[in-house]
């Protein structure tokens, strides 16, 4: 494995005295404000790695978001993209864009209406923040419509890594749990001594999307528009919570695969060392099978030399 560089112990320090911080003080970009208690052990654990930091983390959610106005929609997506690159943050990233848009109901666990404080027989649209009649208009502008989506997201989270040997470490971890879209971000340390390989660990396999609502951004009207019936939602939040077993066996196989082993000795190298190593084997192997023909009689070793350099 390769060394850690005295640039990354300080950023990774910075970003754990962050996490160390009460709940009552700590507070990131996602809409709970803080690490979800699925994943914080493993968080802890990982961030006990040397050459390794989460940077930003969600275990997985069910959420209801009304989009904003068309019109900031561009202005706000760079802005996204300015907050994922602020590595010190434990932020999730928004599901959707738009000026004024807001979330309207967010789960980090399984959604069961009756053992939900408050919600005992309360149906699933009042609970989302849709009004409690269907209602699907007969045309819609959708320059002018702001929708509602129902999302189900699995777990994301984004590791700072001290070199591509602990990047490789991670994202084998991750593939082999079935984050099948995970990858490298940023390679800016190629180039940048002070910038640090950004792994994705993530998966659009267990993905869910569906809009359900609709409002018009029409002045004084905030009604938001049911589009579905109570028994379209149900359906929406059982394979939501279907969903959200299958993401917790990953994580569950992501955290043994990462740490069933130490990390390989040898861990990755480039095209000129892998050449100079198999070298020094076929040098080191031709000495040894000099040294095996000598012991059995000179004419013996003719053969074996023959037969090495046939090779």
């Amino acid at each position: 494995m390769a060394d850690v560089s005295a640039a990354f112990n300080p950023r990774k320090q910075k970003i754990l005295e962050s996490l160390a911080l009460p709940d009552a003080e700590y507070t990131d970009l996602s809409p709970k404000g803080s690490v979800d208690e699925g994943i914080k052990d493993l968080i802890n654990k990982i961030n006990g790695l040397d050459g390794i930091v989460t940077t930003s983390s969600c275990a997985g959610r069910i959420s209801v978001f009304l989009e904003g106005s068309k019109g900031s929609q561009q202005a706000t997506a760079e802005g996204d993209v300015e907050a994922l690159d602020n590595q010190s943050l434990q932020a999730t990233v928004p599901g959707g864009k738009g000026k004024g848009g807001r979330w309207l109901f967010v789960s980090h666990d399984p959604l069961v209406v009756a053992q939900m404080a408050g919600t005992r027989d309360k149906p699933l649209t009042e609970l989302f923040g849709l009004s409690t009649q269907e209602h699907v208009p007969e045309s819609i502008d959708s320059g002018k419509t702001r929708f509602v989506r129902f999302q189900f997201e699995p777990m994301i989270l984004h590791v700072m890594t001290a070199s591509l040997q602990h990047a490789q470490r991670v994202l084998s971890a991750a593939i082999n749990a079935g984050f099948r879209e995970s990858g490298v971000q940023s390679l800016k340390n190629l180039d940048d001594p002070n910038a640090f390989p950004m792994v994705a660990v993530r998966t659009s396999g267990l993905a869910l999307g569906s809009v359900i609502g609709c409002t018009q951004d029409n002045e004084g009207d905030d009604t938001i528009l049911s589009l579905v019936n109570e028994g379209y939602l149900q359906i929406l939040v059982d394979i939501a919570n279907e969903r959200f077993r299958a993401n917790s066996e990953r994580i569950s196989r992501f955290s043994s695969e990462l740490f069933k082993s130490k990390a390989p000795e040898t861990g990755w190298e480039d095209a000129d060392s892998r050449r100079a190593r198999k070298r020094a084997e076929g040098l080191e192997l031709q000495r040894g099978l000099l040294r095996a023909g000598a012991r059995s009689g000179p004419q013996r070793a003719g053969l074996i030399c023959t037969d090495a350099n046939s090779n």
